[in-house]
């Protein structure tokens, strides 16, 4: 056995370990990238947790939640196509050195805006403006950083990242400066992020702030011919256009189910809401897990039907935890150890047992799916059109989210938490039912194209 054989043998046998990941951050660009994705996430959600409590501070009325959940929505639906035409036109270093210094900008006004909510919406909505041009740029760099036949491995290391940002952003850094300041330090240590995320984007070799291309008309037709281009480009890959569904209504149960939580720990598990996140603790490790096994599967099996089996698994654990209070009955009923015929453990108990169990189900399968599909849309989708697809991605996710949250809303005050996740189970399924009807054949993926073979990053 030659050594260029034993080593992807080797590599293959530390699948569940770190070494892919070592290697990754080995690279200088992706270290550098990743970096800036995880100092400019950890200030966005942050940010976001600040608004939030900033808005909380002047009313805690719904409507006025409500107000600024539209400022973030509103720039998706009225920008979106712009900005995924933007993304693949401009030099994508560009763009994400200008959103991070607008960003910096944006959160120095803060200061004094948060004094009222007509400034708190004013600066939401410039944040929502940028994140449209920002979110897609991100995403569709990254097969210009890392070779194709390690996308499985980078997307799984950035969601890690993302996952990291989030617990350092919204569970540390804002409680922690709000609770003992005014906000305002909060605030200055956001600017400061945001300034070294731009910084760290001018150390990329592959990130260029220049662009090739002149004399292209520039005019909201062009916009709408080259966006509905890269959407009859999806619609004629049924692979990749099942990939995007899946996101979007992965995307959407997680919506809801941040939105029932309340009403899940006082309802069904009669805990209150702050203690659910006790709860849901455990979920951290099967997220890992899916973030380390998901190259391991799709080694193993092909990378389609993995993202359809841990998609059909993750459905189905949203409708098990639509059935946690009958798996409960169920395990008191069977009690094979004597814990609740003794009165060791109560019924409460039983739940959060059940709970948890589902719970990390759902946390590991969404994981993979969530990898997965940007895996697929990175490597079937054309580089020069990504930023166009990836834009798309956003605009569904945020539009066709809007009435099934409501909607889950409404139902869970009239009928409960409970039929809200078993609908949202079955629907889930039946999105993807319905865009597996929609071809009758899977167009194989173009070989993924190698850093070098790419077109220069513009």
């Amino acid at each position: 056995m030659s050594e260029a054989e034993a080593v992807p043998r080797a590599n293959r046998g530390n699948r569940l370990l770190l070494e892919q990941w070592v290697d990754l951050l080995q690279d200088d660009s992706f270290r550098r990238y990743w970096l800036m994705r995880l100092v400019s996430h950890g200030g966005t959600n942050a940010l976001g947790y600040s608004l939030l409590v900033f808005t909380v501070r002047h009313s805690d009325s719904a409507i006025a939640t409500g107000a600024l959940l539209l400022t973030l929505i509103v720039p998706s639906a009225m920008l979106g196509a712009i900005a995924g035409v933007a993304v693949d036109r401009l030099p994508r270093g560009l763009i994400l050195f200008a959103a991070n210094i607008l960003r910096a900008a944006l959160v120095f006004a803060l200061v004094g805006a948060k004094d009222s909510l007509a400034g708190i919406y004013a600066v939401s909505l410039g944040l929502g403006i940028v994140t449209q041009f920002a979110v897609p740029a991100e995403a569709a760099v990254v097969p210009h950083i890392v070779r194709s036949r390690r996308l499985v491995a980078a997307n799984s290391f950035i969601n890690l990242g993302t996952l990291a940002s989030q617990v350092a952003g919204m569970l540390v850094i804002a409680p922690l400066f709000l609770k003992t300041t005014d906000g305002d330090a909060l605030l200055f240590l956001l600017v400061v992020l945001f300034a070294v995320s731009a910084a760290l984007i001018t150390v990329i070799p592959q990130f260029h702030f220049t662009s090739t291309e002149d004399g292209r008309e520039v005019s909201l037709r062009a916009v709408r011919r080259e966006f509905a281009e890269s959407w009859l480009h999806l619609g004629r890959d049924p692979t990749a256009f099942l990939a995007l569904v899946l996101l979007v209504v992965t995307s959407i149960s997680t919506l809801i189910i941040g939105t029932m939580l309340p009403k899940f720990s006082s309802g069904v598990l009669h805990i209150a809401p702050e203690n659910i996140v006790f709860v849901l603790a455990p979920v951290g490790f099967a997220v890992f897990l899916g973030l380390r096994s998901v190259e391991f599967l799709a080694d193993r099996f092909n990378k389609l039907v993995t993202i359809s089996a841990a998609y059909v698994l993750m459905a189905v654990s949203l409708i098990a935890l639509g059935l946690v209070a009958g798996s409960a009955e169920a395990i008191q009923s069977w009690d094979p150890l004597g814990l609740f015929g003794a009165g060791l453990l109560d019924q409460r108990a039983a739940r959060i047992a059940v709970t948890v169990v589902y719970a990390n189900l759902y946390g590991f399968s969404l994981t993979v799916v969530l990898t997965m599909g940007r895996v697929l849309l990175n490597e079937r989708i054309p580089l020069a059109m990504q930023g166009r697809v990836f834009a798309a991605q956003s605009i569904l996710t945020n539009l066709v989210a809007i009435g099934p949250v409501l909607l889950a809303g409404l139902v869970a005050d009239w009928a409960g938490v409970q039929p809200v996740l078993v609908c949202a189970g079955v629907a889930a399924l039946l999105a993807a039912a319905w865009s597996q009807a929609r071809s009758s054949r899977t167009v194989p993926a173009a070989p993924g194209r190698e850093v070098s073979d790419a077109p220069p990053l513009r």
